[in-house]
């Protein structure tokens, strides 16, 4: 089939121009960033028109060299980013305070001291080498390309332009705090100094009487609850009306209401006088004091036995009351604790009235050393246990009467318990020991213990020849009594220095004028 082209429709076909691709940008155009790269480009790119003379792409050339560039900044810092907490996380300070290692990573960035270009971790500058010249130290990197080699000078700003910038840019930033600001929240936690057995006496004491404040109150409460009771019964079995004696339900409502808040009241009061109870017995600074008035089993069956009556009473959510045993049993009890109170203080005055008479604590014994120590000992036995302490000649090959005495070691390690008991540093007590000294081998045992424990306690090296003052070597005797007169010396200074502190704290503390009740309470015990 033959085409006609001289037609008109072909004819306007022909004569359009023909559809062609759009042409490439100039190279002497600067390169933009890519649409929606991942990561962002804007910090990569680079403007140098010298670069561009290369066969690669702008977009390559100047990722190159601003990896070059960063590899050059050793102090690079990033920006920390927003973190939600959970819930729980949030109200912790130890999560809120994580922001301190921000400002830490903000600070070292600033002023260097990560790479060690300040204050006391500056690295010294290395030493020239022969034949190197300061010049080629300070020469700028290079970083060969496809173009060639580019010099990293102060001439090519272009190179870095992006760089500095953002440099700029983050220095003028104010969403971080200065270095000089800390942002660390530090919460001084306060701690309170342990009580002493003065104040958990007066707070036992207050307890105690409020309990049986409420405990009389409920037992007044309950007796006259009964006798109108009985007086109802009577008088309805008079008047011959057996119905009377049932309680009508909103009675019965009301009294179970009644017998509710006294169980709760009482219950809280008694709980408060255990707890402070608790505390006295376990943190009282002579325990052996109470438990010699009172068996430490016999102090806790107690305790347990007011317990249970308040567990018991409470699990029956205090139906028909207090009963007259239970009360009993409290009240027993409240007492006793009082007691115990009471003849503790007695024993407390005593041991100070003893103290008082003790006169190896005056410092006039110049020229009498060791009748001062042998006093100090024998107020630690009963009069007469201990003959009086001569001297030793070294001459004489018989030990004194005061040596014989202490050569079993039995009366040693009594004398070092006894004086450990009256120091407020208890350790180092002689638990195990022998009572028959019979057998010599029982006696150097017993010296053995009581070296090792002054030793412990007070930090003394004797020097006793065991097996001599056992045996009765005549060379032995002079080192046991010169081990005795320094280790009588270092325990009266030691239990001395112990009583004037505590005094000095006790004079000096403020509880009388803090506490006005303090006075009147100590009066009525």
């Amino acid at each position: 089939m033959a085409f006609d082209h001289s037609s008109p429709l072909l004819r306007s076909v022909s004569e359009s121009p023909p559809v062609t691709r759009g042409s490439s940008p100039s190279p002497s155009i600067s390169p933009t960033p890519a649409l929606s790269a991942c990561p962002p480009l804007d910090r990569s790119v680079s403007t140098a028109s010298s670069i561009a003379e290369s066969t690669a792409s702008g977009y390559s050339v100047g990722s190159r060299s601003s990896s070059a560039s960063t590899a050059l900044r050793q102090r690079g810092y990033v920006r920390p980013q927003g973190v939600a907490f959970s819930e729980s996380a949030g109200k912790r300070d130890s999560v809120l305070s994580l922001g301190s290692i921000a400002h830490l990573q903000y600070y070292f960035a600033r002023t260097g001291l990560l790479d060690g270009k300040g204050a006391q971790l500056a690295k010294e500058q290395p030493k020239p080498k022969r034949g190197v010249s300061n010049n080629q130290l300070d020469a700028k990197p290079k970083i060969r390309s496809s173009s060639g080699t580019v010099n990293f000078d102060d001439d090519d700003s272009a190179i870095l332009a992006g760089e500095d910038d953002a440099d700029h840019e983050w220095d003028n930033d104010n969403t971080l705090p200065p270095p000089t600001v800390s942002t660390y929240r530090h919460k001084v936690q306060y701690v309170p100094p342990p009580p002493d057995s003065a104040k958990l006496r007066r707070d036992l004491q207050k307890a105690l009487r409020d309990a049986e404040k409420v405990v009389s109150e409920v037992e007044s409460q309950n007796t006259d609850e009964s006798n109108r009771i009985k007086r109802r019964d009577t008088s309805a079995e008079l008047e011959e009306k057996p119905g009377e004696k049932e309680l009508s339900p909103l009675r019965r409502t009301k009294t179970a209401e009644r017998y509710s808040n006294q169980g709760v009241r009482v219950l809280d009061v008694v709980t408060l006088a255990i707890r402070a109870a608790r505390l006295y017995y376990t943190a009282h600074e002579h325990p052996e004091r109470l438990y010699s008035i009172k068996p430490e089993r016999q102090i806790r069956e107690e305790l347990n036995g007011v317990v249970d009556v308040l567990a018991r009473t409470a699990s029956r959510d205090f139906a028909g009351g207090y009963k007259a045993e239970e009360l009993k049993t409290i009240g027993d009890w409240l007492h006793g604790v009082g007691k115990l109170i009471v003849e503790e203080k007695a024993l407390e005055i005593q041991e100070v009235k003893k103290q008082q008479k003790w006169q190896w604590l005056e410092d006039s014994w110049e020229g009498r050393e060791r009748e001062r120590e042998w006093s100090f000992l024998t107020s630690f036995l009963k009069e007469g246990q201990l003959p009086e302490w001569l001297p030793q000649e070294p001459t004489t090959s018989s030990p004194t009467r005061f040596l014989k005495t202490l050569q079993n070691g039995l009366t040693l390690v009594h004398l070092h318990n006894a004086i450990l008991k009256k120091s407020k540093r208890q350790f180092g007590d002689i638990k195990t020991f022998h009572t028959d000294t019979a057998k010599p081998y029982r006696c150097a045992e017993n010296l053995r213990f009581w070296v090792k424990a002054v030793e412990i306690r007070w930090e003394l090296k004797l020097k006793v020849d065991v097996t001599g003052v056992v045996h009765g070597k005549e060379t032995a005797w002079s080192d046991f009594d010169a081990a005795i007169l320094q280790w009588c010396q270092t325990a009266r200074e030691g239990l001395a220095r112990e009583w004037k502190e505590s005094s000095k704290m006790k004079r000096s503390s403020t509880f009388f004028s803090s506490y006005p009740e303090t006075a009147s309470a100590i009066e009525e015990v």
